[in-house]
């Protein structure tokens, strides 16, 4: 097998063949905490593993964010951003790849969320950077979203009276927080639109639903495919919770659901494993006898 352009720690030898798995994990409600964060367990764990050979990375709806949460772990491959928008390199910190929507397809999402009068968070690639613009935060949950991130490592976070796309603007993403109620005709009406793929699940800190928005060419599995093809690893064990991760999980040749995961999802599964915020994906790799 050609290990070409893979760092030499990530090889490993089997007889007279190199094998590579590739593993994957969500981050909320699989990595990490009910709070949010990485567990200093977990932390230290996986900077172990993966200075012993552990070919560890990550597949989020989180853009930079992740970037902090994941501090001091070790992690230094590709990871996927956005549900699988963007492709972020952990090692040299920047952003590698991206999916954007036909900037007439973007428009039709926005005349919906106008319609209902839902026009949150809109990201855009800019540069390499992503840049967020959002006309009304609707509530807590978006606010503490804002807040988290409004003096981050983000180019622009910020709020305008109103969002006019432009021809020349690059759109990779749409998302919003509230109600079921309120978000799922929205949801079925995007999901009409040849271009666009939206995501409706429960957000795993309150009770309310992210709804996210973006191009159907973008997903976590595809995006998952990308970095395997780019490691030239051999297979992909992912990790999942919530109805997002399902295509990542159909994707992987071993399909891994903690505990407390949506029912729905753990449908997907080849294995349940321990729970989210008990460290249960660590543990569960600290168990392997080997890594491939």
């Amino acid at each position: 097998m050609d290990t070409t352009g893979c760092p030499l720690y990530f090889r490993w030898e089997k007889g007279k063949d190199f094998v590579m798995t590739l593993y994957v994990s969500d981050l909320d409600g699989t990595l990490l905490t009910n709070n949010g964060i990485l567990s200093e367990y977990s932390r230290n764990s996986l900077k172990n593993m993966i200075g012993k050979g552990l070919m560890f990375t990550t597949a989020t709806a989180r853009s930079l964010s992740a970037k902090k949460l994941l501090k001091g772990s070790g992690i230094t491959l590709l990871g996927v951003h956005l549900n699988g928008v963007l492709i972020y390199d952990y090692g040299n910190e920047k952003y590698v790849n991206s999916i954007s929507f036909d900037i007439e397809t973007a428009r039709k999402v926005q005349d919906i969320l106008v319609k209902y009068d839902r026009m949150s968070f809109v990201y855009f690639y800019d540069d390499g950077e992503i840049v967020v613009k959002f006309e009304k935060i609707t509530n807590k949950v978006e606010q503490e979203f804002f807040d988290k991130r409004k003096h981050g490592d983000y180019k622009n976070f910020s709020q305008i009276p109103k969002i006019n796309l432009k021809d020349s603007d690059t759109v990779i993403y749409f998302t919003m927080v509230d109600e079921y109620e309120r978000l799922e005709p929205i949801y079925n009406e995007i999901s009409k639109i040849n271009g666009a793929k939206a995501v409706l699940y429960l957000d795993n800190y309150s009770n309310l639903y992210f709804l996210e928005v973006f191009s159907s060419n973008a997903n976590k599995a595809n995006g998952v495919q990308y970095i395997k093809n780019y490691y030239k690893a051999d297979k992909i064990i992912a990790f999942g919770d919530n109805l997002n991760d399902i295509e990542m999980l159909e994707l992987s040749d071993k399909a891994i659901v903690v505990e407390d995961a949506v029912d729905k999802v753990k449908e997907f599964a080849d294995e349940i494993i321990g729970k989210s915020y008990e460290d249960g994906v660590v543990k569960y790799l600290e168990k392997l006898e080997s890594y491939n």
